[in-house]
């Protein structure tokens, strides 16, 4: 993920496929395995799953992620038609095979995901330049909110850049911004943990991650903001903040650099619940706000009659 700027973290994931997908009721998927990630969001339906030899039933507003290289098989179980949202994508990243391993397999009443993959096939069905890097951070967003109840009994902070390619200064810069992004650091502080001289650190840097130092702590700071404005109601005040920048007009312009919106309108987009589709909602039971996620103006969707 480059999150504006030419930094090899984009290897870290992929997105293969982003759609809406449907199921007629009764139809089966035979047990099978595939070398990526497959994040399913159900959005009307029933459905029991086997993942990894444990059976499960999921229904709307339910989130499934399937690990790579693991035997699962499902059903719709219901009378009609079921959709959900599926996204598969790819990763060799150690970090954050170890984040999707601490999601679990099954998360319940999940609207948050639901939204956000709406977002992510927006942004495939209407395909700019900039679309990739908005797509993973969405992608991103959805990760650290299905892992924070997880990180929070480890009690250890979430890490947002996979450093296991990189020499070991580099790591340990890498770390120590991680661990030390809220304060406010010279070049001077970071070169003082480090084994290098300052000139050869910032080349040996630059030279692995195609960022500098400085860019690539902009680039943790964005990340940590993405991650609170995702998941807490904190004002974008104390968010830029709690992120380290030093002020509030500092946080708007990187963070619009970087995720290409404000971080004011990167939180409306989370919080839209004004669209609703008729179908979707006449389902007994099914949330406001997954049905909300089905809207999409700008997606066409081939296999849907809306009622008017």
């Amino acid at each position: 993920m480059t999150m504006g700027g030419g930094i090899k973290i984009h290897q870290e994931i992929k997105i293969l496929i982003a759609i809406l997908s449907k199921m007629d009721a009764g139809v089966t998927y035979q047990p099978h395995t595939h070398p990526f990630y497959q994040l399913n969001h159900i959005v009307r339906g029933s459905y029991q799953f086997t993942v990894g030899g444990r059976t499960f039933k999921a229904g709307a507003g339910d989130t499934i992620l399937i690990p790579a290289n693991c035997v699962h098989t499902f059903t719709q179980t219901g009378s009609e038609a079921g959709y959900y949202f599926e996204v598969k994508f790819s990763s060799f990243s150690k970090g954050l095979m170890e984040m999707c391993s601490d999601v679990g397999i099954l998360v319940q009443n999940d609207d948050f995901s639901g939204k956000l993959l709406k977002e992510i096939l927006d942004e495939k069905n209407n395909s700019t330049p900039k679309s990739e890097k908005i797509m993973i951070t969405y992608l991103y967003a959805i990760l650290f909110k299905l892992t924070k109840k997880t990180r929070h009994e480890k009690t250890t902070s979430s890490k947002y850049i996979e450093v296991s390619a990189y020499s070991a200064p580099v790591r340990d810069t890498i770390r120590f911004l991680e661990d030390n992004y809220k304060e406010r650091l010279s070049l001077d502080d970071i070169v003082a943990h480090a084994s290098l001289k300052k000139s050869h650190l910032s080349s040996l840097f630059k030279k692995e991650t195609s960022v500098t130092i400085f860019e690539c702590l902009m680039i943790i700071r964005v990340r940590k903001a993405v991650e609170l404005l995702s998941y807490t109601d904190l004002p974008l005040a104390q968010i830029s903040k709690e992120t380290g920048f030093v002020n509030i007009t500092h946080f708007n312009r990187v963070f619009a650099k970087h995720v290409f919106i404000p971080p004011g309108q990167f939180r409306k987009y989370l919080n839209s619940q004004d669209l609703y589709w008729k179908d979707a909602t006449a389902v007994k039971k099914i949330s406001h706000i997954t049905a909300a996620a089905l809207e999409g103006k700008k997606i066409e969707f081939p296999q849907f009659t809306l009622n008017n």
